[in-house]
């Protein structure tokens, strides 16, 4: 029975021993937030990338375009074929040589209605894949820039506050006071290489402020 009772003493011990180790680890652990998707919306490579995407997208809608405009004239090149392969008026070998034509026509349509839906396939896929490997990118430059400036400023964790709402899900932080959010520190040393328009806008008006050299 005693031997029980020291076990269970001695339990007890240990038990307050972790407790008292874990709450000063917790004190001494230095937790900063950031705005993950604030400062990704905000980084002038993620709005260059956005940019590229949308150019990317024109040039795929302006040859989808010309293809289906060429499905178009080829649709009535082949109504007037086809008309004039029924029409009594004509003569039967003019009708048998638009109906044989009419025939081509369809064939070649098919073909290239085919093109279209198999270029619309690879267009999307192309489009999926390089907006994919672009926002993986740029995840991973921001990564680079949180890790570095948390380590500057002795923060042993980031965690992440922003609050997806494409997505109806908990909020991971789900309350802060912001008194040790990295963003602004993050999103002005992510936009320090910024040239012409993707410049943050308060150093566009800088830019403009400053006095230009008198002409000689």
């Amino acid at each position: 029975m005693k031997r029980l009772q020291l076990i269970k003493l001695s339990f007890i011990a240990f038990a307050f021993f972790g407790l008292a180790q874990k709450t000063v680890a917790q004190e001494s652990l230095k937790i900063a937030t950031i705005d993950l998707l604030k400062a990704f919306d905000s980084y002038w490579k993620t709005k260059l990338s956005n940019d590229q995407l949308k150019e990317r997208g024109a040039d795929f809608d302006k040859a989808r375009v010309g293809m289906i405009e060429d499905l178009d004239l080829m649709r009535e090149e082949y109504n007037r074929l086809n008309a004039g392969a029924q029409d009594p008026a004509n003569s039967e070998e003019k009708r048998a040589a638009d109906l044989k034509k009419a025939q081509e026509k369809a064939t070649e349509f098919k073909r290239l209605e085919q093109q279209v839906i198999e270029f619309n396939k690879n267009a999307q896929k192309t489009l999926a894949d390089q907006t994919q490997r672009l926002r993986k990118g740029r995840l991973e430059e921001i990564q680079e820039v949180i890790s570095a400036k948390a380590k500057e400023l002795g923060y042993d964790l980031v965690i992440d506050s922003s609050k997806d709402v494409l997505l109806p899900r908990t909020p991971t932080v789900l309350f802060n006071t912001e008194k040790n959010d990295i963003t602004a520190m993050v999103i002005e040393i992510l936009n320090k290489e910024a040239t012409g328009k993707y410049k943050p806008a308060e150093d566009r008006s800088k830019s403009d402020s400053d006095p230009q050299p008198a002409e000689k």
